[in-house]
């Protein structure tokens, strides 16, 4: 029953019908806690700063009881793996919009490259409106689902290729809720040694998204005749994150809890000087500037520090690599093996395999061997040795490509290129987990920011690639082509390695860095709870690349 009242109390329906009711439906905390001396201190201006009581303060999202946070754990997954699936889901409806409205094949694919451009600027915006004390995470949530669902049913009846492309563009963008703000709230619910495993299974919802998603967009085109059939499926599909998301999804930013617990202490007692700390560092900031200002800093990161630039170059050619290498497969499998379109969405699986093995696999080395050197508190644990996974999926991805570029042929059986296919999700995502848990936990102050740029970096590179598909096929032949990338792949491998291997230098940078901010307070007296988490590693934008 607990569980219960925290999901529908802080949901967005909980907030709006307290707001309306003025906090007679819901109780929101005893009267005992909230006039608790020890949640509370004053300042030298007279005013009583309003916080948690301490790390165990029910409060806390990561204190919630266990069937709230799963349900909520659950709800942010869904989300991830509903918007991932939307852009993949539109592959087939390609074709039929190129006979529809007499586009080319790089006009028809535009859809899908808007799309993926679009969710990595989303973040730059969406992931700091959400850390705003007086919005709070579920508003974004709600409000970026109901504006996608709306955006895919206004592009099923559209009547023209200009508004199908604009219409995309805008539902990456909107839509990218779960990819702006998914991993925060995880790490909010989660505590620090669960927040690995919720990250793992959040990626692979990332992978299912994409290989499922051509399959579903397949069966139901097939089913209806109408290359709109897919558009209101991720209708129905959205319609329903939307409702659940309302209801069951309640509030986890620190910031906007403490904000509505001082404004509860401030209508139960009458005194306005009960005020959280959000409030008075941002009443001399208006939202736009904000705004502004969370996006130069998440770009000056992105683009200045040698570290982070050197990375988000690497991840933008695995990206783009992957993006591109997609767009091979209908010219292999019905080009070549003649299968029928369903059968060209089974061919997907062989991927869905090897993301099996690869969690698998990354669950239990966090297990057996991460995990318990975190545990035990006589050994250093440096961010270098999340690379480990990262050093065995960079050597994963050329075989995958090379052995796709030289099976891919009438003469040898189509499960040969399909088993292939199964090595570049262990490469793409451990690549990915390592890396970018390694610049999480070397940047833990900064780690939104750097996610958003890394993000938008590589969004853009591989939402642009596939445009080039077509005509590199025609002029290489798909077995060039996708060795040119394997070749890519190859020049990438050394990455984790190297930054393995220089850590040095930048263990000596980063405490610098640690010795001139101001960043030692208790997790319970942080603005954001997450923020002073080690483990927040992988926030919204971190999963962006699991298409």
């Amino acid at each position: 029953m607990e569980s219960l009242n925290i999901l529908l109390r802080d949901s967005l329906f909980g907030r709006l019908l307290n707001y309306a009711l003025k906090g007679q439906f819901f109780s929101y905390n005893g009267p005992e806690s909230l006039k608790d001396e020890g949640l509370s201190s004053p300042d030298p201006q007279q005013r009583i700063i309003v916080g948690f009581v301490g790390p165990d303060d029910p409060d806390i999202p990561r204190n919630w009881p266990t069937p709230a946070r799963t349900v909520a754990g659950l709800n942010v997954m869904l989300l991830n793996f509903s918007f991932y699936a939307a852009s993949a889901i539109f592959t087939p409806s390609i074709s039929g919009i190129e006979e529809a409205f007499g586009a080319t094949t790089a006009a028809g694919t535009l859809g899908l490259s808007l799309f993926v451009i679009a969710y990595g600027i989303g973040p730059l915006i969406l992931s700091p409106l959400s850390s705003l004390p007086t919005l709070g995470r579920s508003p974004v949530y709600v409000l970026g689902c109901l504006a996608f669902c709306l955006l895919n049913i206004g592009t099923a009846l559209a009547n023209n290729l200009q508004t199908v492309l604009i219409l995309r563009f805008l539902g990456g963008f909107i839509g990218s809720t779960p990819i702006s703000v998914g991993g925060a709230s995880l790490m909010e619910i989660c505590t620090p040694t669960e927040a690995p495993y919720a990250i793992a299974f959040y990626a692979v919802s990332g992978v299912c998204g994409p290989i499922l998603g051509p399959i579903l967009g397949t069966l139901v085109i097939k089913r209806w005749k109408s290359w709109t059939a897919t558009l209101w499926l991720l209708s129905g599909i959205t319609a329903f994150t939307t409702v659940s998301v309302f209801f069951f999804l309640p509030e986890t930013s620190s910031s906007n809890i403490l904000l509505r617990r001082a404004n509860c202490l401030r209508a139960q007692t009458g005194n306005p000087a009960y005020q959280s700390e959000a409030e008075i560092e941002s009443s001399s900031e208006s939202l736009a500037v904000r705004i502004v200002k969370d996006m130069g800093n998440d770009l000056k990161l992105a683009c200045l520090d040698p570290v982070i630039l050197f990375v988000n170059m690497h991840t933008m050619l695995v990206y783009g690599v992957l993006y591109l290498w997609f767009e091979f497969f209908p010219f292999v499998f019905d080009g070549i093996y003649h299968f029928t379109a369903i059968q060209q969405g089974l061919a997907f699986f062989g991927i869905l395999v090897g993301a099996a093995v690869s969690v698998v696999a990354y669950v239990l080395w966090l297990y057996f061997s991460y995990q318990p050197r975190v545990a035990n508190a006589n050994v250093v644990v440096e961010p270098e040795v999340r690379l480990v996974p990262g050093q065995i999926g960079a050597i994963c991805i050329p075989i995958c490509l090379f052995i796709f570029a030289w099976t891919s042929r009438a003469s040898v059986h189509w499960i040969v290129p399909v088993i292939g296919t199964a090595f570049f999700a262990p490469g793409f995502y451990l690549t990915f987990q390592s890396i970018l848990n390694y610049l999480g936990e070397s940047y833990p102050r900064y780690v939104a920011s750097v996610f958003a740029g890394n993000t938008f970096f590589r969004s853009s590179f591989g939402g642009a690639l596939p445009l080039a598909a077509p005509r590199m096929l025609n002029s290489l032949g798909i077995g060039w082509a996708s060795s040119m990338l394997g070749f890519i792949a190859v020049a990438m491998v050394p990455l984790p390695f190297i930054l393995q291997r220089v850590q040095l230098p930048i263990a000596a940078y980063h405490s610098n860095v640690w010795k001139t901010k101001k960043l030692a307070r208790p997790f319970w007296k942080m603005i954001s709870v997450a923020d002073a988490s080690p483990f927040e590693t992988l926030t919204p934008s971190a999963l962006i690349g699991l298409r």
